[in-house]
């Protein structure tokens, strides 16, 4: 008897060291909900796209997300259509809403971070880290910040470059059909990526987003109007917008776009889409698309 007790003593021994000495299993990451382009665009450009399972309307225009299931948009979720999707975290701008939703998700068991939308390169830096920190990749995150630093830094010197010669005066339109037409002014997105390109924001008098005015397009006399996009054709091309009161006194101007993402926040690709504008308002440049008459 005390050779056989002595003997299962030993087995439970092992077992308990086998046990102590196995790695422990890892527990999957967290599928994603991502809320806002500039964060979608974010999470995918750290590798974690995979893990996307739904994305805003506004996200869905990304190329990269274009085949993820939508949850509507942005500042109307609906916590039903979110909690169906199975996902353990959402991340969003800090326009996801409403409130008591995203108190729905977090009672749920969701885990919920919003990230500030500051149109400032310091903003998109600190976002970019901070969805890296949660993602548990910031060492990707870094990496992130560095490609846009550098991305940066040749905008710039290309805007030192043609320093003394008058900058180009760019207007920015937010518009969704011919019955939705705002001017982006000062702290603005379209403001940042205005001054990065080293152009002058022709309406950096107004702040925010206001109503387009047929006296306050004469005034900022653009040599530029810049559209996201998707809308150019909701406003009929240049010629549609050629027609617009204001813009049918401004002669010359021509039209430049930005993909949606960059004009409604900051994201990664921040540097090629400053890049973008530059290529179409260099003097050189003979491909930009007529407006003006």
């Amino acid at each position: 008897m005390r050779r056989t007790a002595s003997k299962w003593g030993l087995v439970a021994a092992l077992f308990a060291v086998a046990a102590h000495a196995a790695p422990p299993v890892a527990k999957p990451a967290p599928k994603l909900i991502t809320i806002g382009p500039a964060i979608t665009q974010t999470v995918f450009a750290l590798g974690a796209g995979d893990r996307v399972v739904g994305v805003d309307d506004s996200s869905a225009a990304l190329p990269e997300a274009s085949k993820v299931r939508t949850v509507g948009y942005q500042r109307a979720l609906s916590a039903e259509g979110v909690l169906s999707l199975g996902a353990g975290l959402l991340l969003g701008s800090a326009e996801a809403g409403p409130p008591p939703v995203l108190e729905q998700l977090k009672q749920a068991g969701m885990k919920v971070e919003t990230f500030a939308n500051e149109p400032t390169v310091e903003g998109a830096r600190a976002r970019i880290q901070g969805i890296a920190e949660r993602l548990g990749t910031p060492e990707q995150g870094k990496a992130l910040v560095a490609k846009l630093d550098a991305d940066l830094k040749k905008a710039a010197d290309r805007a030192t470059q043609v320093k003394g010669s008058k900058p180009p005066r760019i207007l920015a339109i937010y518009a969704r059909g011919s019955g939705t037409m705002m001017v982006a002014g000062s702290g603005t997105v379209a403001d940042t990526l205005i001054r990065l390109t080293g152009a002058v924001n022709a309406a950096d008098s107004l702040q925010g987003y206001k109503p387009l005015g047929a006296e306050a397009v004469v005034a900022a006399a653009p040599e530029f109007v810049l559209l996201p996009a998707s809308s150019v054709s909701s406003v009929g091309g240049a010629e549609g917008l050629a027609k617009l009161p204001g813009l049918s006194q401004v002669k010359g101007w021509k039209l430049v776009t930005v993909e949606d993402v960059d004009f409604m926040g900051l994201g990664p690709n921040l540097g090629q889409a400053v890049a973008r504008v530059q290529d179409a308002v260099a003097p050189a440049s003979a491909t930009a698309k007529g407006g003006g008459k």
